[in-house]
């Protein structure tokens, strides 16, 4: 076998080991839903913000603005850059501080749950 590939079998190996030791500590720390919807609710929300822009990136602006412009053009692309530049933070500086403390009043876990609660 060459260098590289033991180099890489040994790589892949530790990152396999890290990732189960890391599902596994998460499996010992998670009790109840709320534990695995919203970290238990002692997530900074920073941390909360930047999975919220992977999520959201990675779905609408990726997926649906990759499809619209290739169908209407890469003109459209501007967009996508002030859905997330633009909406995100306004989802965040604006409406996050007060929907985080609502949920956390109603106890809801998602979001229709939040809604369902308050109307």
């Amino acid at each position: 076998m060459p260098v590289n590939t033991v180099l890489l079998s040994i790589v892949v190996l530790i990152y396999l080991m890290v990732i189960f030791y890391l599902g596994w500590l998460g499996y010992q720390r998670t009790s109840k839903d709320s534990d695995y919807m919203v970290a238990g609710r002692n997530i900074h929300p920073f941390i909360l913000a930047l999975s919220y822009g992977a999520t959201f990136i990675s779905t609408a602006a990726i997926v649906g603005f990759g499809g619209v412009a290739g169908s209407l053009g890469l003109g459209l692309l501007w967009l996508v850059f002030l859905n997330i530049f633009v909406g995100i933070f306004i989802a965040f500086a604006f409406f996050g501080p007060k929907t985080r403390e609502m949920g956390s009043r109603l106890n809801a876990v998602t979001f229709p749950e939040l809604l369902g609660k308050r109307f």
